[in-house]
């Protein structure tokens, strides 16, 4: 049984070892054309992109307009993301609030124990 691997290799054309062919096969804008050779780049140029140009910086604009900007840049950012939370229910508010109060409560009381214990301990070594 041959592996998918092989069973693709055999379904390849023939080999190329590498070097291009020197056959002219046509001619573009009066120049042969050579097998192997990049047609995309004789046919058209690459797009140039084109770059928003800065605005000159105003000469009231200091210090604290730049402050402004970014607080305002900010506040638009944080509106954005409040509303990509997913706000919990109030059964489930009230559900984890509860839990975080229990919690709180047995750990005061366990440190409690633990403080009053070693106070003890603390006593009878030194007294």
């Amino acid at each position: 049984m041959k592996k998918q691997s092989q069973k693709i290799k055999g379904k390849r054309g023939p080999k190329n070892n590498g070097t291009a062919s020197t056959k002219v096969n046509e001619t573009v804008n009066g120049q042969p054309k050579r097998s192997g050779e990049n047609q995309s780049s004789t046919e058209k140029a690459p797009r140039a992109i084109q770059k928003m140009p800065k605005k000159a910086p105003d000469a009231d604009s200091g210090a604290i307009g730049r402050f402004i900007g970014k607080a305002g840049q900010f506040l638009r950012e944080a509106k954005v993301e409040l509303k990509k939370v997913k706000w919990p229910t109030r059964k489930e508010l009230l559900a984890s609030t509860a839990v975080v109060i229990v919690l709180t409560l047995l750990v005061a009381f366990f440190l409690g124990l633990v403080d009053f214990g070693l106070i003890k301990i603390i006593r009878n070594v030194v007294g």
